[in-house]
């Protein structure tokens, strides 16, 4: 599997037009970027087969393929991580509808030619740098690969990292926990981690969606995931849990995970915040965290969300 370095970006442009194409490799190779074109729709999956690229730009009109459904067959390649930066060009001017279709798709921008040369360059470096990194902690064994968030040894290296910055500033952070009730994995065995791991699904895409930049998101097994998040009291603590919730509940796609509504709605939280000089330790707030979405996860009640209780 070909990889790029630190120096050799590798792009993927997929775009039938020619002066369009030739147009945006005069822009990136210049500045040290690899361009690997592709033509149609189908030239670039098969290419995302053999290599792992470093960002991929989309054209939205294909010969043999719609560019929006592209992209959502481009993100379920092997090769091609949550963190690769997918962006799409159009010719023609493009609506709100159109765009919202894109970024719900996957895109990470809009770009409509003529293209500006530096605005374009900007935006390839911060992702590609964002993308490498993410690349460098994936391949120090930081990450979950199923989903690309942090591992728990990932989410207790960042979060002491956080908890030293929030101790010298005198910041409040907050740890939040999610996962199903016990009742949706009540079977034994490799059914209940089934069950989970379709569970994990929707509140897998609800972080991805809700949470922000700063915020650190981990994997911790089977259908539950955690979340760091810097500058965040207990009521900000309690708004994230709510939020995500609520985007697993409204989740267009909530169909296709292969659980029911009612079942969606058994998602559960437990949370853990502390501030500045008196912040625990990130193993204590893991614990914490994990001992109130426990209690929640057993609560036959209306307590979705659970504080831990000192």
């Amino acid at each position: 599997m070909q990889k790029a370095t630190d120096l050799t970006p590798l792009v993927l442009l997929v775009d039938d037009q020619e002066w369009t194409s030739r147009s945006i490799e005069s822009i990136l190779r210049p500045k040290g970027h690899v361009v690997l074109k592709a033509y149609t729709g189908q030239q670039a999956l098969d290419l995302v087969g053999k290599v792992s690229p470093d960002a991929i730009l989309v054209d939205v009109n294909l010969p043999d393929a719609d560019g929006i459904d592209l992209i959502r067959r481009l993100k379920e390649s092997a090769t091609v991580h949550a963190t690769t930066p997918i962006l799409t060009l159009t010719s023609s001017s493009i609506g709100r509808v159109e765009r919202l279709e894109a970024l719900g798709a996957g895109a990470w921008d809009v770009l409509t030619h003529p293209v500006d040369a530096n605005e374009l360059i900007l935006r390839m470096d911060t992702f590609v740098r964002a993308k490498q990194e993410a690349d460098r902690v994936r391949d120090r064994g930081l990450t979950d690969p199923a989903t690309g968030f942090y591992n728990v040894r990932g989410i207790l290296q960042r979060a002491k990292e956080i908890a030293a910055d929030a101790s010298r500033h005198d910041r409040s952070m907050t740890c939040v926990a999610f996962g199903p009730h016990s009742s949706a994995t009540t079977e034994a065995g490799e059914a209940a981690e089934m069950v989970a791991e379709l569970l994990g699904r929707p509140v897998a895409e609800a972080l991805r969606s809700v949470t922000r930049i700063s915020d650190t998101i981990g994997r911790l097994g089977p259908g539950e995931f955690v979340v760091v998040s810097p500058g965040t009291d207990q009521k900000g603590a309690l708004r994230l849990a709510d939020r995500v919730l609520e985007a697993i509940e409204a989740d267009p796609n909530r169909n296709a995970y292969g659980v029911s509504t009612e079942t969606l709605a058994q998602i559960r939280a437990g949370f853990c915040a502390v501030s500045g000089p008196d912040a625990a330790t990130p193993e204590d707030m893991l614990l914490r965290a994990t001992m109130a979405l426990r209690k929640a996860q057993a609560d036959d009640g209306s307590f979705r969300v659970r504080a831990h209780e000192a």
